[in-house]
C-alpha cells in the first residue's frame, strides 16, 4: 500500500483535456493536483471567479489541490529592478493567497527565473532585496496560514539567482519564519550528483517536493537519480507527499498514464 500522497501538476495537460486526465488521476488513486492558474484560462483577468468555478469542478471529482505554482506567468514582475513596482507585486500576492483559500491549499511554490533575474546585481545585494520582500509579505502569510516554498532552479535553465540549494537554505534560515520553506525539486540533480544526505540534513526546511525529469519530460522513463531519490524518499517518514511535475504543450494521455504508473510503483 502506498504511504505517500501523490499529486500531478496541471502543467502536464491542456485545459480541453481536463476531464480525461482527471479520470486517469482517479483511476491511479492519486490525491490531486498542483495548480497553475493560467492552465485554466489565458490571462489573469477574472482569475478569482474562474478559480471558484474550477474549485467546484475539483470538489465534485474529489480532487485536492496540493500547491499553487506558476504564479508569475505572464506577469512582468522583476524583483531586482529598481522600478519593480512593489505595490503591484504585493497586490498580486494577495490574489494568489485568495486562490489558495478558494482551493483550500496552504502552499505557494515560487520558482520563476524571470521574476528573480538579478541581472548584474551582486548576490549579496540581491539577498537584501529578496529578504526585505518576503519580510513584507510574511504578515499576509501568517494571517492566512499560507506557506511560500522557494524553489532552487538549475543554472542551466537560465536561473541567475537561486540555482544552489545551499543558497535557498541560507535564505530560509535567515528569514526564519515557519511560513517560508523550501520546494525541493529534483531538477537540481539533473546537472550534478545526487546528494540525498544534504537533503536529509535540511529536511525540516522542506515543505514541498517535486519530482521532475530533465526538461520537464514525462515520467515514462525516469532517470536513475529520480528512481533512487524516490526509493529513498519512500522510507522517509518526515515526508508524506510529493508532486510529479510534467510540463507539456500538448496532452499525451498514454504517457501521462504510464508516468503515473511509474511513480506509483516506486512509492508502493
Amino acid at each position: 500500500m502506498r504511504k505517500k500522497k501523490i499529486y500531478l501538476s496541471n502543467l502536464a495537460w491542456q485545459k480541453r483535456d481536463t476531464n480525461s486526465v482527471i479520470k486517469i488521476i482517479k483511476d491511479h488513486k492519486l490525491n490531486g493536483i498542483d495548480f497553475a492558474p493560467l492552465q485554466i484560462t489565458n490571462n489573469w483577468k477574472n482569475i478569482i471567479e474562474k478559480t471558484y468555478s474550477y474549485s467546484k469542478y475539483l470538489k465534485k471529482n474529489k480532487i485536492k489541490v496540493n500547491a499553487i505554482q506558476g504564479i508569475f506567468y505572464k506577469k512582468n514582475f522583476r524583483l531586482f529592478l529598481k522600478n519593480n513596482n512593489l505595490h503591484n507585486l504585493i497586490n498580486h500576492m494577495k490574489i494568489i493567497i485568495k486562490l489558495c483559500k478558494i482551493l483550500n491549499s496552504q502552499k505557494i511554490v515560487i520558482g520563476s527565473s524571470e521574476f528573480r533575474n538579478k541581472f548584474k546585481l551582486k548576490t549579496d545585494d540581491a539577498d537584501v532585496i529578496f529578504i526585505d520582500f518576503f519580510n513584507q509579505i510574511l504578515p499576509l502569510l501568517k494571517k492566512n496560514n499560507i506557506f511560500i516554498c522557494l524553489e532552487t532552479i538549475p543554472k542551466e535553465y537560465n536561473e541567475t539567482y537561486l540555482y544552489k540549494y545551499d543558497h535557498a537554505v541560507k535564505l530560509v534560515k535567515k528569514i526564519n519564519s515557519k511560513y517560508l520553506k523550501i520546494n525541493f525539486d529534483t531538477s537540481i540533480f539533473h546537472f550534478q550528483k545526487l546528494n540525498f544526505e544534504k537533503f536529509i540534513r535540511n529536511v525540516k526546511l522542506v515543505k514541498n517536493i517535486q519530482i521532475t525529469e530533465k526538461n520537464f519530460q514525462h515520467f515514462n522513463k525516469p532517470s536513475k537519480k529520480n528512481i533512487l531519490f524516490c526509493k529513498k524518499l519512500k522510507k522517509l517518514k518526515q515526508i508524506n507527499s510529493l508532486s510529479l511535475e510534467i510540463i507539456s504543450k500538448k496532452t499525451n494521455l498514454p504517457l501521462i498514464e504510464v508516468s503515473l504508473k511509474k511513480i506509483n510503483k516506486l512509492l508502493t
